[in-house]
């Protein structure tokens, strides 16, 4: 298993070079049905230039919520039935060619929903998944097959949850945020999936966590949907801390991700009238060291580094403004986030959104 905390070691080559490659995934809304349909994008020199991959029929009605890379041969996709339809369905979607052939993976009978919201591919064979309505699901076989995963307490308690946002994966340690849940609403299995907790987050004063990103068994951080402070555990999630410092002006903090114990680097998708922006955050003792970046007009929404300086984000376009301009936009920056050098969308791609983003080797 390649534990996060050694994700340099596991997901790449010593010289670096399986870095190079990157899958980000969206959507793109058909102009007269405003029907949704997944979209892939792919790089494999850096993000230098994207290609679109050509994804199965039955994506069609479908959006991505989320993808995971794992190496230069194989990534996992979670989808979902589109905002503006009555499609209730959903799945994963996995390549182990490069992306020359995305399938959609068989789920389970018994699934509450196939609507999967999050998904963190660990090696070749072995991936977790979860669906907005709190499914789990494991593949230890490529996605051949796919187990639901009981959501249980030590003492064989159900934890039901409502409506998942994010998980992350580090070894045996499985993070899952339940965004209506409130103070609890960060479950927490340390044990591989065998049991399950609740974690208390003291301070929350709106709704609950919306993301949530591991370092290792030990240190793990989340955001509040509409609150600008980060809470964290340095103890495997035995207490949670608030931190003294916010970021004013937040909307959602969309994604979340860090790049060591106490740097966290942030997606936020804005107020719908001037775009959004990234933040890395360095936090000492409940204090904000910060290089925030607008990134108007684009929402964005998805965030993953490489280190505390190198990081990919994605987001999409404010649909009123710029229609010059492609919907999504992709950006790195190499110097911390104080800059980002926006990326070229390909032509066949300029109406596609994009939501989340990962490369080998890299955090998310």
């Amino acid at each position: 298993m390649c534990a996060a905390f050694m994700v340099l070691s596991c997901g790449g080559n010593s010289d670096g070079s399986q870095t190079l490659t990157g899958w980000a995934v969206g959507w793109s809304a058909d102009e007269s049905t405003n029907m949704q349909t997944v979209k892939i994008l792919k790089t494999s020199d850096a993000g230098t230039t994207w290609i679109l991959q050509t994804v199965p029929a039955e994506c069609e009605g479908l959006r991505g919520n989320d993808i995971s890379a794992v190496n230069n041969q194989v990534a996992w996709a979670a989808v979902s039935g589109g905002l503006n339809t009555s499609n209730l369905e959903g799945g994963i979607l996995h390549t182990a060619d490069a992306g020359e052939t995305w399938r959609l993976q068989t789920l389970p009978d018994g699934i509450g929903t196939q609507q999967i919201k999050s998904i963190k591919g660990m090696s070749s064979t072995e991936a977790w998944a979860v669906s907005i309505k709190g499914d789990v699901l494991h593949t230890t076989d490529g996605g051949v097959t796919w187990q639901i995963v009981p959501v249980r307490t030590a003492t064989g308690e159900i934890i039901t949850m409502t409506q998942v946002n994010r998980m992350d994966v580090t070894g045996q340690d499985i993070w899952i945020v339940d965004v209506p849940a409130g103070e609890l609403g960060v479950i927490h299995s340390p044990d591989g999936g065998l049991t399950w907790r609740r974690e208390f987050l003291s301070g929350i004063h709106t709704v609950g966590p919306l993301s949530i990103s591991t370092f290792n068994s030990l240190t793990a951080w989340a955001a509040v949907n509409m609150d600008g402070h980060l809470w964290w555990t340095f103890n495997g999630g035995q207490s949670w801390n608030k931190s003294n410092d916010t970021i004013s002006g937040t909307m959602d903090f969309d994604d979340i991700s860090a790049s060591s114990t106490n740097v966290i680097w942030i997606a936020v998708n804005g107020d719908g009238i001037s775009g959004g922006f990234t933040a890395r955050i360095t936090v000492t003792d409940g204090n904000f060291e910060t290089n925030q970046h607008a990134h108007s007009p684009y929402m964005m929404e998805g965030v993953s580094p490489l280190t505390d300086n190198k990081a990919w984000a994605v987001g999409y376009r404010i649909s009123s403004i710029r229609p010059d301009l492609p919907m999504a936009a992709i950006y790195l920056t190499e110097d911390g986030g104080v800059t980002w050098q926006s990326q070229t969308i390909p032509d066949n791609a300029r109406d596609v959104v994009l939501w989340k983003v990962s490369f080998v080797g890299e955090r998310r």
